[in-house]
């Protein structure tokens, strides 16, 4: 009889908070997207047949408030979690193992340059390459300018209260504008540097499971492997 083959050795990347707040993320933003579109775009026939299914113009406005809230918990929980992380935890949110930005990204940036035109070797990434930490920082920083804009649309009156009426109108061509660009990046970017690559295709997995396979966090992280090594051997 034919033994299965032995599990790969895995490390744990992301803990459970992370991997809820993400999950979160892309249902509150799929449906944050699909139904601000169809709100749009409500004088279409397409449109206004999908709208129809949701209850009308109230019901899909209604869900897409109900996402907006939502997603912007999972914004507030992990805010929460990083100061919890540096005062309770006393630990540092800099460093090789943060998503800050760092000088050695500039490096890898211009690495990845000379690499491409066959100028040197690859850059050896950290915890977080450059471009996933351009990843998390549009999320983080875009959704304060959607949920600002959103609110102003959501709530007119008051806003109205404190700036010229025309300020909703601007609100309303940022939201939308921006709303674009999220989901040309999302959809451009962040799945083909993440889920549509070769190795990992048709989907990244980590994030999900909170695993990562030791060849692929030797070959995708390789100075975080370093000093991984080090820590367990006590050097």
């Amino acid at each position: 009889m034919e033994t299965s083959p032995a599990q790969k050795e895995s490390y744990q990347r992301f803990s459970v908070l992370h991997r809820i707040l993400h999950i979160m993320i892309i249902f509150n933003f799929t449906l944050l997207a699909v139904t601000g579109f169809l709100l749009h775009f409500g004088g279409t026939g397409w449109a206004r047949v999908l709208v129809s299914a949701m209850g009308g113009a109230g019901g899909a406005g209604w869900l897409h408030r109900f996402c907006a809230v939502f997603l912007y918990i999972g914004i507030v929980i992990h805010v929460a979690w990083l100061f919890y992380y540096k005062i309770v935890l006393k630990r540092k949110i800099s460093g090789p193992d943060s998503v800050l930005p760092a000088k050695k990204d500039l490096q890898d940036l211009a690495q990845n340059f000379r690499y491409f035109f066959n100028k040197g070797t690859p850059p050896l990434f950290d915890r977080y390459s450059y471009l996933q930490k351009v990843d998390y920082w549009a999320v983080m920083l875009g959704m304060q300018s959607m949920g600002i804009t959103g609110l102003m649309k959501w709530f007119p009156e008051f806003f109205t209260g404190i700036f010229p009426g025309h300020f909703i109108n601007i609100a309303a061509h940022f939201h939308f504008h921006e709303a674009v660009l999220a989901v040309m990046y999302i959809g451009l970017v962040h799945m083909s540097d993440t889920h549509l690559v070769p190795d990992v295709f048709p989907m990244e997995k980590t994030i999900f499971t909170g695993k990562i396979e030791k060849e692929r966090f030797v070959q995708d992280h390789p100075e975080e492997w370093k000093r991984h090594q080090t820590m367990e051997n006590g050097n």
